[in-house]
């Protein structure tokens, strides 16, 4: 008879295979959402919009739908290149004659805004969506020509017209069906601009907008919903528009909380873009992680207006992949270009001591001054 050990006596019982948990959750499908700093203003480099999320591209069609046409550059020097015997090169006056019309710096050739976003690839035609949807044109022999008989195609018309019914939401199936009554209407008005007014409260103080226990029993629902409480109390027409108004549609969800300081966010985006109107501008530029280890680059923009003070208003934050010099600077142009703005207008640029910033021969700095040489950089000298 051997002689067991204690090591030997635990081993053998330890050798038996545990079975697997069959009771254990499957993880839970992340929400996908397109935010407004996702848009890219190059239609050269768009992602196109059937190869999105199906859940997402009534999101990301109304994303570019609110803000147009998007790449309009001003001030820019556009390159000429030698075609049937001539120089020739994209021209900033045919944007006043075709509002739908876009230009790609990258692949300098135009496209068609409304035929990119209600672009139908079983229904291609020579002047039609296929074209200017991807392809871009970039002969710059009698345009005009071309231009004019895409804008009369029957493609184009049916993109236009699907545009515009997809922004008119008294115009969708979903409204034909939901007769409101006026006093509804009158309700849901309330709601919303209650909503609203206590989201830009809270936006203007910094404060968070969400509880941990948000249901209609827990004593502390978050500043959000605890606010809107407050103010049913001392308003009767916020009470009534919330009790005996729709029941799906309180304007109270954490997507609409979100989607209400979106709005806020591109009105003061808005007002920024107002204040800049075609002057020149520096950038300043910091990059740092967030909570879940993403870099994240902020950018603040300086420029002088018409009574000669310096300005500086910050224009938002972007989620870069890698911290890198190549990376950043794509992530400065996407920026600048959604904003209707171009990297030709830009006259200084400050960053902190990164080597993959201020880098001599490969940092952004050098990157932005070989594209706009009259970008100086200047050391952020607060760090």
């Amino acid at each position: 008879m051997s002689k067991r050990t204690l090591f030997t006596y635990y081993s053998s019982s330890s050798s038996t295979p545990t079975p697997p948990e069959t009771n254990a959750r499957p993880p839970k499908n992340r929400r996908v959402e397109f935010c407004a700093s996702d848009i890219i203003s190059d239609p050269g480099l768009r992602k196109p919009i059937d190869e999105y999320s199906f859940e997402i591209r009534d999101q990301v069609k109304r994303a570019y739908a609110l803000r147009g046409p998007t790449q309009q550059p001003v001030g820019f020097t556009f390159p000429r290149s030698w075609q049937s015997g001539e120089w020739r090169s994209f021209q900033q006056h045919w944007f006043g004659t075709y509002d739908w019309l876009e230009y790609s710096e990258s692949k300098d050739a135009a496209f068609c805004f409304y035929c990119y976003l209600f672009f139908e690839p079983g229904k291609p035609d020579k002047w039609g969506s296929s074209v200017f949807a991807k392809v871009g044109i970039d002969k710059w022999k009698k345009p005009l020509e071309k231009f004019d008989k895409h804008g009369a195609s029957h493609s184009h018309c049916n993109a236009r017209l699907k545009c515009d019914d997809f922004m008119n939401q008294r115009t969708s199936v979903t409204r034909k069906f939901e007769k409101q009554s006026k006093e509804e209407d009158n309700r849901y008005k309330t709601r919303l601009s209650s909503s609203l007014d206590v989201a830009r409260f809270l936006i203007q103080q910094g404060d968070a907008f969400r509880g941990h226990n948000e249901s209609s029993t827990s004593l502390n629902k978050g500043t959000f919903r605890e606010m809107i409480d407050w103010y049913k109390d001392k308003v009767e027409v916020v009470k009534d528009a919330y009790d005996k108004g729709s029941k799906n549609c309180q304007m109270l969800s954490p997507f609409i909380q979100k989607d209400l300081t979106k709005a806020c966010a591109e009105e003061v985006t808005s007002v920024i873009m107002d204040e800049i109107h075609g002057r020149r501008f520096s950038v300043l530029i910091d990059e740092s992680r967030d909570v879940s280890i993403k870099e994240q680059m902020a950018m603040v923009l300086r420029f002088v207006n018409d009574e000669g003070k310096v300005l500086e208003r910050f224009l938002g934050l972007k989620h870069i992949e890698k911290c890198t010099s190549i990376a950043s600077k794509e992530a400065l142009v996407g920026m600048i270009s959604s904003h209707k703005l171009s990297m030709s207008m830009i006259r200084g640029q400050g960053y902190d001591g990164a080597s993959n910033m201020r880098g001599e021969f490969n940092g952004m700095q050098k990157l932005v001054r070989d594209q706009n040489p009259y970008a100086f950089y200047v050391h952020c000298f607060a760090h």
